[in-house]
């Protein structure tokens, strides 16, 4: 090999190794960028909306397909968050529709 042909190999591998180290700046810049702090939330967030819209509309499209189903389910679901409350007004009534043995009970 002559030296003219070692200086062009050497001359394409210095090429080779620029180009490819701007590549991995670039690369790395895109990194930096994307892995602020602003940019996850911003990227978590949009995430979430597009998910959050799927999940929505996929509930109605199943809300239209069985409205039965779906109206037993919601009304399981208020009795259970108000269960408390029913068995109080429910206490109460019995309370007050028993009578009382012990007012004015002769033993």
């Amino acid at each position: 090999m002559t030296g003219r042909a070692i200086g062009a190999r050497l001359a394409r591998a210095q090429a080779r190794s620029e180009a490819a180290r701007a590549r991995l700046a670039d690369t790395l810049g895109t990194l930096q960028r994307r892995t602020t702090p602003r940019a996850l939330a911003q990227d978590v967030a949009e995430t979430l909306q597009v998910r959050g819209t799927a999940a929505i509309t996929e509930a109605i499209e199943v809300a239209r397909r069985k409205p039965v189903k779906i109206g037993l389910i919601a009304a399981m679901l208020g009795l259970f968050a108000a269960r408390r409350p029913i068995l109080r007004l429910l206490r109460r009534r019995s309370s007050a529709l028993t009578p009382s043995s012990s007012k004015g009970a002769k033993t």
